[in-house]
């Protein structure tokens, strides 16, 4: 299986060259847009992350082959039913709030890939794939409790996260699993 980058190597990265997402965002926006098509060349995913940009820049060609690595083991996690298909996130040391922010981040690059690949908003979707696009555009608007508001207890916080994040993990295989049949039976060598 191909490298899968770190998160936080990886936003480093994007945030030195300026690009328009964040890591979290550009691994969803990926996967939806695998969703969407079964397949994505790597050119158009990489547009679509960094935008404009000036080539020939040393620090853009590692973006590019970090963002590469990403590309070639989610395609293979995807499209192989014995890899285990994760989500590019902080670390569970990380605190709580980042993580909710990358996963929301994650969730509306997701949306974001979807409609990059072709997915509309008015599009005819098996069901259970329609009601998990309402659950993540909610999960993308995801934040943190105010100050002001009610303490929660932070074991319960951390098991709903854990319990969400496995949601959209799910969620996701099975939408590609239901958008692109043929190629979730594929496995790529």
């Amino acid at each position: 299986m191909s490298q899968f980058p770190e998160i936080t190597e990886l936003d480093e990265l994007l945030y030195r060259i300026d690009a328009m997402m964040v890591a979290a965002e550009a691994h969803g926006a990926l996967c939806g847009m695998l969703c969407a098509r079964g397949s994505i060349e790597l050119s158009e995913w990489v547009d679509h992350v960094i935008g404009e940009q000036e080539r020939g820049n040393e620090l853009l060609h590692d973006v590019v082959h970090k963002l590469s690595e990403l590309h070639q083991s989610t395609l293979e996690m995807m499209n192989d039913a014995t890899a285990e298909f994760k989500l590019l996130l902080p670390d569970e040391d990380d605190p709580l709030p980042d993580r909710v922010e990358a996963l929301a981040a994650w969730c509306e690059g997701f949306t974001y890939g979807l409609a990059a690949g072709g997915i509309q908003q008015d599009s005819d979707l098996p069901e259970i794939v329609d009601e998990f696009l309402k659950d993540i555009t909610e999960i993308s608007r995801a934040g943190t409790v105010d100050e002001d508001e009610e303490e929660t207890n932070p074991e319960d916080d951390e098991m709903a996260y854990i319990d969400i994040e496995g949601y959209v993990r799910v969620g996701v295989l099975n939408t590609y699993e239901e958008l692109q049949p043929l190629q979730s039976t594929q496995t790529i060598h």
